[in-house]
């Protein structure tokens, strides 16, 4: 984490103290119908940055079963930008960039026999972003991860995710 830290908060303006803390916790839903709240995430950055409203890393974490056979889990790694958009009423889009690693494990039906598997890939996500005060703002958006997926268990090549969360900036 520091290793990262460090080149962000090197591209970041000189005056670090007028810069404020991003930061947004989030909720996630998918990869598969019905699976409901599957994982978690957060972004960490600074804003009024390289021209931007923020820029931050953003690392989520998705776990989901399907009919108890598969269990998958996914955890990304992205850096991102939010850009104000519009003024009244105040919203901005966020776009990300960065990794997925993929674990897996199936189970065969009326089997006791498990297979495991590992893969990685590329990951992107937008987010629409409404501004309720200067502190406060709400986002909501897609996540896309593309895994060859002959070295998955899951269905397609591309997963996709809905991302909500709250954004708190001090």
């Amino acid at each position: 984490m520091n290793k990262t830290l460090i080149p962000l908060l090197l591209l970041s303006s000189t005056s670090v103290l007028a810069n404020t803390v991003h930061i947004s916790p989030e909720m996630k839903i998918g990869p598969y119908e019905g699976t409901g709240i599957s994982g978690a995430g957060i972004q960490l950055g600074l804003t009024d940055t390289l021209g931007l409203d923020a820029v931050y890393l953003s690392y989520s974490h998705t776990s989901a079963e399907f009919l108890y056979l598969d269990k998958d889990r996914l955890k990304t790694y992205r850096i991102g930008a939010q850009k104000q958009l519009v003024n009244r009423p105040k919203m901005s889009l966020q776009l990300e960039a960065g990794w997925v690693e993929y674990e897996g494990q199936q189970r065969r039906f009326a089997s006791n026999e498990v297979r495991f598997a590992e893969a990685t890939g590329v990951s992107i996500s937008a987010n629409w972003v409404i501004a309720v005060t200067d502190n406060i703002a709400f986002r909501a958006g897609t996540d896309l991860n593309y895994i060859d997926r002959d070295k998955t268990f899951l269905p397609y090549d591309l997963s996709a995710m809905f991302s909500t969360g709250i954004i708190f900036s001090f």
